[in-house]
């Protein structure tokens, strides 16, 4: 007879299936992030019968006592009343926000249909439901288990996935007004602010990219993955405004695979007058290519020379903007340090990728709510790339174009015309 831990690997394998057919038929049909595009051009979509024969597996594997006995056990939800009735240093421990941010985010999903049975029996409030999912998102590796956050909050762990899944598939819906990329008119808004601030003229933002830790080395070319510094990782490039706000996450790509190689291949140098337009460009590290459309920091030996060493330090004390928000994320949301996830095949990235993108949102809304410096960890956002020798290699194939780019953006910084 197959283990408890077989059923529940089956089941939770089937469960990601079904919540990744539903978030890309449900709520990201008309998204175009990178992510979506390349799953769109890789993948088939499946038929009615599939859907119907996942579900029916489901169900199976479920209630079969072959699979494993249900086992009751006792359960108290006092927990989750006494956090919402703590007092307020409590409550945002919690819940990593203040109570007025929640249940400001609670009401905006708490109508979505997930949260709606077609059956009699009746859902835990959503808000209660967003409690638990927060609790696994805000702790990083085994303080994120369904174990810890089943008996913390006492629900059972299929419970605490459940609730999860359905926060996710909630937060998702807001995706396309919460994380997206201004137009026109918002840009010119951004360009003026930049370089009313730090002189950097059609700047509209800065980008960067952060490695997203994994409690354990995914299946296949689980070495792909591997960071002599960092452990398993998957990388994830994050572009930012001036005050903070996330404008697009690229992730997906392994933690061993190279900024500049992420960037070549994401929208942004695919199709760069779907955002880019009359000479805008993104503030880069030196890991990034020198073009049109990214302006990075010079790499030595060049970052040597009297011109380079004054422009620099400038830039980079523009950039930190996009580093600060990071740590910011990763404090509040600290399972993106070191993500529970068991990737054995491609539902399961995506699966990886839908929680990048869903810590992004709350952060979003949360522009005003004031964050907890206690969350930031020292050293939180030091540098992650380990390869520089790959970055200059990279960037001597720099575009001609990029490097005159570049070359102008410093000439105006510095006050030279």
């Amino acid at each position: 007879m197959p283990s408890r831990v077989n059923r529940r690997q089956l089941v939770r394998s089937i469960d990601v299936t079904i919540l990744t057919d539903l978030i890309v038929t449900e709520v990201l049909d008309s998204s175009s992030d990178d992510q979506d595009r390349k799953m769109d051009e890789e993948s088939e979509s499946s038929s009615d019968d599939d859907h119907t024969t996942t579900a029916i597996a489901r169900c199976y594997a479920a209630d079969s006592r072959y699979l494993s006995p249900r086992q009751w056990l006792p359960k108290t939800k006092e927990l989750v009343d006494i956090i919402f009735k703590s007092d307020d240093v409590t409550f945002k421990r919690n819940s990593r926000m203040s109570r007025q941010a929640f249940y400001g985010i609670a009401q905006k999903i708490r109508d979505y249909k997930v949260f709606k049975n077609k059956s009699n029996l009746s859902q835990a409030d959503p808000a209660e439901q967003l409690m638990i999912a927060l609790g696994r998102f805000g702790f990083d590796g085994s303080g994120s288990s369904l174990w810890k956050d089943g008996a913390y909050f006492g629900v059972g762990e299929g419970t605490v996935n459940l609730y999860t899944e359905r926060v996710m598939v909630a937060l998702l819906s807001l995706e396309r007004h919460t994380v997206f990329w201004p137009k026109t008119a918002e840009r010119m808004q951004i360009r003026r602010r930049i370089e009313e601030a730090h002189k950097f003229r059609n700047c509209i933002g800065y980008v960067d990219g952060t490695l997203v830790g994994l409690e354990e080395k995914p299946a296949g070319s689980g070495e792909d993955y591997f960071l002599r510094k960092s452990g398993y990782a998957i990388n994830a490039m994050i572009v930012v405004d001036d005050q903070k706000i996330v404008r697009h996450v690229y992730a997906g790509w392994s933690g061993g695979a190279h900024d500049h190689r992420v960037f070549v291949y994401s929208n942004f140098a695919r199709f760069p007058s779907d955002y880019f337009a009359n000479g805008e460009y993104l503030l880069a590290d030196s890991a990034y290519p020198t073009s049109d459309i990214t302006v990075p920091t010079h790499k030595k030996p060049a970052a040597d020379i009297a011109e380079n060493r004054e422009f620099n330090p400038i830039h980079a004390g523009t950039r930190v903007a996009a580093e600060h928000m990071i740590g910011i994320l990763k404090g509040r949301f600290k399972s993106l340090k070191r993500l529970r996830v068991h990737i054995k095949e491609k539902k399961d990235l995506a699966w990886a990728v839908y929680w990048i993108r869903v810590c992004c949102i709350p952060h979003n809304l949360l522009e005003k709510d004031p964050y907890d410096e206690e969350w930031t960890e020292e050293g939180a956002n030091a540098e992650e790339n380990e390869d520089d020798e790959l970055a200059i290699h990279l960037q001597a194939d720099s575009c001609q174009t990029g490097r005159m780019k570049r070359e102008a953006v410093k000439q105006s910084v510095l006050g030279r015309y």
